[in-house]
């Protein structure tokens, strides 16, 4: 029969608590960046969608100014109704230097034309804490 030494032990309760308390740093040291990753990935995704929505704004206008007779009437089948974004006409001279703002109208039915050579269109979306802002100069067709 064996005999059991009565100097071999097991673990204390202090080196389980003080092994509990060191993988509790080590798990913090690798969440807490992880943390602030995921913030970066909201804010990320929040200025993609801003970026997106003012493309498509932009890309409707012109496309819409693709035809004489709305460029004239400045108006547009975008949807701008929302309030997170802000629409600015500006009309350009020849040269490319701005000859004031053209105010965008809501339907093109009874406008009086306005036959600038280019406009600047600008358009800015926010989407929570994003921003993004968009230009494009638009000749007349």
């Amino acid at each position: 029969m064996r005999q059991i030494n009565p100097r071999i032990q097991g673990i204390t309760i202090v080196e389980v608590l003080v092994g509990v308390l060191l993988v509790s740093v080590i798990v913090m040291v690798v969440l807490t960046p992880l943390t602030g990753f995921f913030g970066l990935t909201r804010r990320s995704t929040q200025q993609v969608g801003a970026t997106q929505a003012a493309q498509q704004i932009l890309e409707t206008v012109r496309g819409d100014w693709l035809s004489p007779a709305v460029y004239a009437q400045r108006c547009t089948t975008a949807d701008l109704s929302g309030g997170n974004l802000t629409l600015t006409v500006t009309n350009l001279d020849l040269d490319g230097n701005t000859a004031g703002e053209a105010p965008m109208h809501p339907s093109c039915n009874g406008n009086s034309p306005d036959l600038a050579p280019a406009r600047r269109v600008s358009v800015t979306v926010r989407d929570g804490a994003a921003q993004s802002t968009l230009s494009v100069d638009v000749a007349r067709p």
